[in-house]
C-alpha cells in the first residue's frame, strides 16, 4: 500500500499535467477566435471582380481579381512578418488558398505594406516588415486567378505567421480565417 505523501504527490503531478495541457489547448482554442498576445488583426477592406479581356479572333480570357486590405497591430512588442504570399507548404507570412465551385489557377499574388515605424528588414533574399510596439501596419495583398465561367471563388487567408525576434527559429501563428468577397466569373 502506497503511503499517503506519495499519493498526493502522484495526484498533484497528474493534476499539475493537465493543467498544462488545458493550457495549451486554450491558447489553441483563443488563437482560432482571433485572440493573439502580440498582434490584432482587422479586415479593413476586401474587393473581387471579375475582368475579361477580349482580343478579335481569340477567345476571350477572363480572370478574378481579389484585393485585402489587412491592418495589423502590435500589442507590446515588435513583431516581424514576411512580406511574401504562399498557397503551398513553404512558410511565408500570409498562407492563404483559393476557394470556389471549380478548379482554379494563380497567376499572380503579391503583398506589401506602410505604416508609420514600418520598416524593412532583410536577411538574404527574405524581406520581412517590422512593426514596433503599437504601430499599425497596413498590409495590401492583391490576387489573381484564372476559373472556369459560371463558378464562384473567393480568397481566404488561412494563417499569418511571424516573428517575435528576427532571429527566432520558430514562427507565431496568427489562424483565424481571413476572407475575401467572393467573385463569380461570367
Amino acid at each position: 500500500m502506497e503511503k499517503p505523501a506519495a499519493v498526493k504527490k502522484r495526484l498533484l503531478k497528474e493534476a499539475n499535467d493537465q493543467l498544462k495541457k488545458l493550457r495549451a489547448q486554450m491558447v489553441v482554442a483563443k488563437k482560432a477566435e482571433g485572440i493573439d498576445d502580440y498582434i490584432t488583426v482587422k479586415l479593413k477592406k476586401s474587393t473581387a471582380r471579375y475582368d475579361v479581356t477580349r482580343k478579335r479572333g481569340e477567345p476571350d480570357k477572363g480572370a478574378g481579381k481579389f484585393f485585402l486590405q489587412i491592418n495589423i497591430i502590435t500589442k507590446k512588442e515588435a513583431v516581424f512578418i514576411p512580406l511574401s504570399i504562399a498557397s503551398g507548404k513553404t512558410v511565408t507570412g500570409f498562407m492563404y488558398q483559393i476557394e470556389g465551385t471549380g478548379e482554379g489557377l494563380i497567376t499572380t499574388a503579391e503583398v506589401d505594406c506602410r505604416g508609420e515605424g514600418v520598416t524593412q528588414v532583410t536577411i538574404g533574399t527574405l524581406l520581412f516588415a517590422k512593426l514596433p510596439p503599437g504601430a499599425t501596419g497596413e498590409f495590401r495583398i492583391q490576387v489573381t486567378t484564372r476559373g472556369q465561367k459560371g463558378k464562384t471563388y473567393k480568397v481566404t487567408i488561412n494563417r499569418i505567421n511571424y516573428k517575435l525576434t528576427i532571429a527566432d527559429a520558430r514562427y507565431q501563428q496568427y489562424i483565424k480565417p481571413i476572407v475575401s468577397d467572393q467573385v463569380k466569373f461570367s
